[in-house]
């Protein structure tokens, strides 16, 4: 995954939304967002969701690529 790309969360009616960062190690901020051990290690990116203007963190797992940027 790249910034630009178009992902849809990975569950039934997910949301779309657009990559805004680099895939990066989560913090333990991000941790706490997703609702995962404090210690724990995950890739993440930040994606700015479609139509509701707000920014969150995903683990790249969770979300299925739509359509990829050039």
């Amino acid at each position: 995954m790249k910034v630009g790309d178009l992902v849809r969360e990975d569950w039934p009616a997910g949301r779309l939304g657009v990559v805004i960062s680099k895939v990066r190690r989560s913090t333990p901020r991000d941790n706490h967002e997703l609702g995962v051990m404090y210690g724990d290690v995950h890739p993440v990116v930040d994606v700015l969701l479609i139509g509701a203007t707000v920014r969150g963190v995903y683990d790249i797992d969770t979300l299925e690529l739509i359509s990829e940027s050039r």
